[in-house]
């Protein structure tokens, strides 16, 4: 399954990498043509006038052009291309030294094409994972977006479905945000939300998740986890929200949020807790805001008019 790939990129830069990838990937395909024309015909002319060994031509890192970022370089599916790779060189090496001296023989090739084969579906993973970078990442603030959400929120039915051990969803909304627009601009409401969700992911645990839900709202899905469990994980994100004011240099401002919460075993639809959480959450609100409210299975609907009121 891909995953995504140095999220915490800039799109623009992580664009110019894929396409940077993708010709370095192309060229290296280009440059096993060349290897399988002259593992036939070694005395013709070199297929491509690059003017490159062919072992050379083999090697897609010195077809990048861009600057390998960090985050890329030691994410663990680059390394393992870069593994991949270094097998497919040395076989190449071999093979090339074998047929100098006798014909070709199936062993040699067979392993040859077995780590192609490798060396294709790592590289094809890494640009899935880019690709689902670029799509499933909130270009604000950097967390994972709504289409993703809703990915994983299956995901987590069906392992609640499967296990008997249910999870939890969050909505957290942060308070008075309207009014932080009117009075000091988007820009610096950007700012907010960009911080804000800094602290969101640095107060949750390793395998719990936080989503753009949309505006200044966000959602949290802490799987395989009871309301129980999850409670001191969301006060935890709710007081880090105004552990210190949030300041772009010039302006600088408290920020406080709100959170409902509701748990599921898997018997309901996403939408249905994502309901009952954010009818926890106007309740949090309704009742003075900067609060974490759960939903122990009421099926409280939400009042009419509750999105012009929970700002």
């Amino acid at each position: 399954m891909s995953e995504p790939i140095a999220d915490q990129l800039e799109n623009d830069d992580l664009q110019r990498f894929r396409n940077d990838f993708r010709r370095a990937v192309l060229m290296h395909r280009k440059g096993r043509l060349a290897l399988f024309y002259h593992l036939h015909f070694p005395l013709a002319d070199p297929l491509f006038g690059e003017g490159k060994k062919i072992v050379e031509q083999l090697d897609f890192r010195q077809w990048l052009t861009e600057p390998l970022v960090e985050e890329i370089s030691r994410h663990r599916v680059y390394r393992d291309l870069v593994a991949k790779q270094e097998r497919v060189l040395r076989l190449v090496q071999k093979t090339l030294a074998s047929v100098a001296h006798a014909p070709l023989s199936p062993e040699p090739l067979a392993r040859l094409l077995r780590a192609m084969h490798e060396f294709d579906r790592i590289a094809d993973r890494l640009d899935s994972g880019i690709t689902i970078s670029l799509t499933d990442i909130d270009e604000l603030t950097g967390l994972l977006n709504r289409a993703a959400m809703q990915r994983d929120l299956d995901r987590a039915r069906a392992q609640a479905r499967r296990t008997g051990r249910s999870f939890t969803v969050a909505m957290v909304d942060v308070d008075h945000f309207k009014k932080v627009n009117d009075e000091y601009g988007h820009v610096f409401g950007d700012v907010c939300l960009e911080t804000l969700a800094e602290r969101f992911v640095e107060s949750i645990r390793p395998r719990d998740q936080v989503y753009r839900y949309g505006g200044e709202e966000f959602l949290v899905l802490l799987p395989d986890t009871p309301l129980t469990t999850a409670q001191p994980v969301l006060d935890r994100l709710r007081r880090r929200a105004y552990e210190r004011p949030v300041s772009d240099g010039k302006i600088s401002i408290d920020l406080f949020v709100s959170v409902g919460a509701a748990e599921t075993a898997g018997g309901e639809e996403p939408e249905t807790v994502i309901d009952r959480a954010d009818a926890a959450l106007y309740r949090a609100k309704k009742t003075g805001r900067n609060r974490l409210e759960l939903d122990h299975g009421a099926k409280e609907q939400t009042p009419a008019g509750k999105t012009g009121d929970q700002s």
